[in-house]
């Protein structure tokens, strides 16, 4: 019977195990689909306010790197991942009428 208790202990650490890395992976890929979605709703902010001819604003290049490429607006956002060294960027594009 002790065994079978030691067996049962072992097989739940392994598992608790295993869903906090599958909780982890989940909550990461949560938080880079949510800065892509940040960076693709940016890209098309700015690129209507470079076709209307307004600048900018300071509010929009706070979170995000945007970069002109011809008619093509690039932005770039930074992603920290808790628990992963380094950091991650979502880009996306606008093309520009």
């Amino acid at each position: 019977m002790r065994g079978e208790r030691g067996q049962a202990t072992i097989e739940l650490v392994a598992l608790a195990g295993l869903v906090a890395i599958v909780a982890l992976s989940v909550h990461a890929l949560l938080v880079l689909w949510a800065a892509q979605s940040r960076a693709q709703g940016i890209a098309d902010q700015a690129a209507v306010m470079v076709a209307e001819g307004r600048p900018i604003p300071a509010r929009l290049r706070h979170d995000a790197d945007i970069r002109r490429h011809g008619r093509t607006l690039a932005v770039t956002v930074h992603v920290s991942l808790a628990g992963v060294p380094g950091s991650a960027d979502a880009v996306a594009r606008a093309a520009l009428p």
